[in-house]
């Protein structure tokens, strides 16, 4: 059996206004410089995120999620109310490999985590939430990085 909660490397908290919150980051905790992603660019539209904001505080990343309000998603019941309000949803850990992630999933699966969402993000990560929502109060993600996404999350600013 894996032993889950290691390698983790990511804070993800739900925005309403990824500017506004970046901005709240900034002043309230230092976090200022953001690689920023218009997802309906990369994604095209209809994919129900607008934007995701990437920071490093150390050796741990932070993500801003902006989902649209109006779409169906797994971030549409998190959004704050504040306009620059953040609201925890999700821890992400690290897995390296395809059978390590697989491993992980069943593990979380037989925990009765089910899957909440899972997917690719081109060449660089394969993810999976698994909703530890009522067990922890936020999704657990884990996410198998592939050699591209190494030189992905390069690119993210450290504060």
């Amino acid at each position: 059996m894996t032993v889950l909660f290691q390698k983790h490397f990511q804070i993800a908290y739900v925005v309403r206004n990824l500017e506004a919150a970046r901005a709240r980051f900034a002043r309230d905790f230092g976090i200022a410089e953001w690689d920023v992603m218009d997802m309906a660019a990369l994604l095209g539209p209809g994919h129900g995120t607008r934007f995701i904001g990437n920071a490093y505080a150390g050796d741990v990343m932070i993500e801003l999620i902006e989902p649209d309000p109006d779409a169906e998603t797994l971030f549409r019941d998190w959004i704050p109310e504040a306009e620059d309000g953040s609201r925890l949803h999700h821890l992400g850990f690290l897995v390296f490999g395809d059978e390590a992630y697989r491993s992980a999933i069943a593990q979380m699966d037989a925990a009765g985590f089910s899957a909440a969402h899972s997917g690719s993000f081109g060449d660089n990560l394969d993810f999976h939430y698994a909703d530890t929502t009522a067990q922890l109060g936020h999704y657990y993600e884990l996410i198998n990085l592939k050699p591209a996404g190494e030189q992905f999350f390069a690119r993210i600013p450290r504060n």
